[in-house]
């Protein structure tokens, strides 16, 4: 009688039920308790599916359009090349495409909220942000730290409080403070030291006998490349580059590094000459410093000349910003100059740029007719080779990776490799302004001008 009175397929279901061995009827009623799950799944997302909107984000003149869209979980974007010249691009970061010529387009259904970030690998000056269910970044040249996935237990009750406001690339020194505060963990007042005029800040210290002490606070910064592009970058005490530990050949280090980021991480300090336990790279000479933690580094600083230092758990965190630059001056004395500038070479996920800042927010360099100019170059990739030219005259290379050349040569373009460093040195001979920038034509210039890789010596009579 049940089998006439009930619909067909679960009249049919029932009768192939009785006619199967238990095994097999087993099986069948896993599959029915399967599809009971999936069928009511199926129909909850089926309305949100079909009331889904579809973007598009054309790619033209070397830029997505719109670079930064703001859209509804479920929606799908579609990008499309638009470019006329042949040019060949492909999507990175959040998202991943296959090499997309002219006409081609890409397809992504973005499923959950959240902030997404992506480039063009061959042109990673050409950035954008999906935002799906939240708000878009402010665009503010002053970066504010996120404030870490769960809290730090070693930060102290009796700490200082944080100055009101955030250090942007040229906090006043009545806001930040030129020594870390003592007893204070690094996030709960991240603290730099002096201007340097180039676009890096020296980092604080603090002695405790005659260690000197650095404390670093990695965290999630809004920071703003280029005027109204805004990215969310991975910033040492809120800045990119990280402050500049500058100190002498012989100094006892110690370094103190709270992990505000939501991901795990470690330092590591390029070129240095050190006890093992203190190279910074997770799960070889030390476990990760996970979100809250902090860890303590220190050495004797051996290795003179111009180093660095930097995240060593994955390039995307190096390409975010956590990188710095780290000098180590020798006993005999520096590299003799009038003037002395850093510049640190990125090539990830914030752009192209040059100590944080793609052009025309780079800081120019001031020198004077004959003077003497001291640039140390810093390759912090995390990709790419960087050719590095000067107008109006050539340089000389004096040292490489920290080591002084015995024979310095001079050059007026100059390959500069990932993880590599080169002092340079060179003497204005005309007043005006002269391009220091990569010359790989799409690194530093665009359809309007001059972008990413370039910074102005400033030369006056």
């Amino acid at each position: 009688m049940s089998d006439t009175t009930a619909p067909e397929p679960f009249a049919a279901l029932r009768r192939a039920l009785s006619d199967a061995s238990p095994p097999v009827r087993r099986l069948m009623l896993i599959g029915v308790i399967a599809l009971s799950i999936l069928v009511p799944g199926a129909a909850l997302f089926a309305p949100k599916a079909a009331g889904a909107t579809n973007h598009t984000i054309a790619i033209k003149n070397f830029a997505f359009t719109p670079d930064v869209l703001t859209l509804a979980p479920g929606d799908t974007v579609t990008f499309v090349n638009q470019e006329t010249d042949g040019t060949v691009h492909a999507i990175r970061g959040d998202f991943t495409s296959p090499d997309l010529p002219p006409g081609a387009s890409f397809m992504v259904t973005v499923a959950t909220a959240g902030s997404y970030n992506y480039y063009c690998s061959f042109h990673p000056y050409m950035t954008g942000i999906i935002n799906a269910g939240t708000a878009p970044p402010s665009p503010s040249p002053s970066p504010s730290r996120s404030p870490s996935a769960s809290p730090s237990p070693s930060r102290s009750p009796s700490a200082s409080p944080s100055p009101s406001g955030s250090p942007g690339t040229s906090p006043s020194p009545s806001v930040t403070p030129t020594t870390p505060p003592p007893g204070s963990a690094p996030c709960d007042n991240p603290a730099l030291g002096a201007d340097q005029g180039d676009g890096t800040r020296l980092a604080a210290y603090s002695l405790v006998g005659t260690v000197k002490v650095f404390k670093l606070c990695m965290s999630q910064t809004d920071w703003e490349v280029s005027p109204g592009v805004v990215k969310q970058a991975y910033t040492f005490n809120g800045i990119v580059p990280g402050p500049t530990i500058k100190v002498n050949e012989g100094d006892q280090v110690r370094v103190i590094v709270q992990n505000d980021l939501p991901e795990h991480t470690a330092v590591h300090w390029h070129g240095m000459q050190l006890p093992n336990a203190q190279d910074g790279v997770p799960d070889i000479t030390q476990p990760h410093i996970m979100p809250g933690n902090t860890y303590t580094y220190e050495w004797t600083a051996k290795s003179t000349g111009t180093h660095w230092y930097h995240s060593h758990m994955g390039g995307g965190q190096v390409g975010r910003g956590l990188y710095g630059a780290l000098l180590v001056t020798p006993t005999l004395g520096d590299i003799a100059a009038d003037k002395h500038y850093t510049i640190e070479i990125g090539d990830g996920s914030n752009g192209f740029t040059f100590n944080g800042k793609s052009y025309p927010a780079t800081v120019p360099l001031t020198a004077a007719v004959n003077q003497k100019v001291h640039v140390r170059l810093i390759g912090t990739g995390p990709e790419m080779i960087h050719p590095m030219h000067l107008h109006g005259v050539p340089f000389q290379v004096v040292a490489q990776d920290g080591n002084k050349l015995a024979s310095p040569y001079t050059v007026d373009t100059l390959n500069v490799g990932v993880g590599q460093t080169y002092d340079i040195v060179f003497q204005p001979k005309e007043p005006g302004k002269w391009l220091l920038h990569c010359h790989i034509f799409s690194h530093s210039e665009g359809p309007n001008g001059m972008i990413g890789l370039v910074t102005i010596i400033n030369v006056t009579p």
